[in-house]
């Protein structure tokens, strides 16, 4: 699942995301509770919105991996949703950068979503 405000950035996100094999949700507007359910992964930006988004996401899932993406480090607020932040890449990056840490955020949400349900993670969306 990904939130990010800038159209072109999305894009590029939901490209990578596709690319690793996962199925890239956008989020335009508030998603519901059932749709956080349904995400192994959110990608945030860490300005704005993005905190709030990902403790909804985290009251709602438990088990969501958390990767967070901005011009400043994150802030106490979003390093209080550990161990579901499991990365943070500063903007701008290069895609390769931004591939790697997509990449460790859906393998650390595959063992999050292993260790809460006690098995694995088929049927699941990974982003």
């Amino acid at each position: 699942m990904i939130s990010e405000p800038h159209p072109n950035v999305r894009q590029v996100l939901e490209r990578l995301v596709v690319a690793l094999g996962h199925e890239a949700m956008a989020v335009l507007e508030r998603p519901t509770p059932a749709r956080l359910r349904s995400a192994d992964v959110l990608l945030v930006e860490s300005a704005g919105s993005g905190a709030s988004l990902a403790r909804t996401a985290r009251v709602a899932n438990p088990a969501v991996a958390i990767l967070c993406a901005g011009v400043a480090i994150p802030s106490f607020e979003l390093k209080q949703l550990e161990p579901n932040l499991v990365g943070f890449i500063t903007k701008p990056f290069i895609p390769e950068q931004l591939y790697a840490a997509i990449y460790q955020a859906l393998v650390h949400g595959n063992r999050l979503s292993a260790a809460s349900s006690g098995g694995g993670v088929e049927g699941r969306r990974a982003a």
